[in-house]
């Protein structure tokens, strides 16, 4: 089973030009045999055999590898601690402009929930600040599914109804985004794996004072997720925040260069001393 997948990582790996190589192995054998049993193969071996003679399968399993769940403001603490404590005073000392990074971005639901928490507050502190932030993932029709700006109501069970009201317009069976919220988001595709660059190229030098990267990680192998923290890290300012999900950690050669800022919602303050 073992050298199967491997094959068949090698296989994606080379027709699609990705690496897919770095996928946490657990994950990708999970997939293999979920398909497997769908399409009532009797082992991998059949399935591989079908991956190469059926020009449709590959993007089936690609797209079954890229898990695309997302939601506005998933995990509420993380973003209420953004909003209450963390957000306000970044502003504040700030120079009239905000750059952020939701990294691996889905349709855009955590790029446009970290748009209303910071328009909430500029509007509350009644600050004309300049906000970009660049929502990159590696799946086309997710991008294009964000920069539409329209969600289905499940997406939007996590939004409380004063912000529904103020940041949503019905639209038939869903809600689309105000235009405002999403002038500040610039969508576009880059491969968190690619070793060429380590921030997107529409950035130009990264230089982020919030980068969210949140249940990406998880899903690589230990070689995989350093390599994405190192550019993370990377393209993060000193001083500027990372917001990381419930089930990633710090690799430890970070943790003297990273202040966990609460006990909890996992979310990072990058040393003024730092690596850069």
């Amino acid at each position: 089973m073992r050298e199967t997948v491997a094959e068949i990582i090698r296989f994606l790996t080379l027709h699609f030009g990705e690496d897919f190589r770095s996928y946490a192995q657990g994950l990708v054998e999970r997939r293999i045999l979920e398909r497997t049993a769908q399409l009532r193969l009797c082992d991998a071996a059949a399935y591989l055999e079908l991956l190469r003679s059926d020009p449709e399968e590959p993007c089936r399993l690609v797209r079954m590898l890229r898990i695309r769940f997302s939601s506005f403001f998933r995990d509420p603490l993380q973003f209420e601690l953004l909003r209450s404590h963390v957000i306000p005073p970044m502003l504040l000392q700030g120079n009239g402009y905000f750059r952020a990074w939701s990294a691996a971005c889905a349709g855009g639901e955590e790029a446009c929930s970290l748009a209303i928490i910071i328009d909430e507050t500029a509007k509350l502190l009644n600050l004309q600040t300049k906000v970009q932030i660049f929502a990159t993932d590696i799946a086309e029709d997710a991008l294009e599914e964000g920069r539409r700006g329209r969600y289905g109501a499940g997406s939007l069970g996590g939004v409380p109804l004063q912000r529904l009201s103020t940041y949503f317009t019905p639209d038939g069976g869903g809600y689309r985004i105000d235009p405002a919220i999403l002038s500040m988001i610039t969508y576009s595709r880059h491969d968190l794996l690619d070793p060429h660059t380590y921030a997107p190229p529409e950035s130009l030098f990264g230089g982020f004072d919030l980068i969210a990267c949140r249940n990406f990680l998880m899903y690589l192998d230990p070689e995989g997720y350093l390599k994405v923290f190192d550019n993370l890290f990377r393209a993060l300012n000193n001083g500027g925040i990372l917001m990381l999900g419930k089930a990633e950690t710090v690799p430890e050669r970070y943790l003297p260069h990273l202040d966990r800022i609460f006990d909890c919602g996992n979310l990072y303050r990058k040393k003024q001393t730092g690596r850069s």
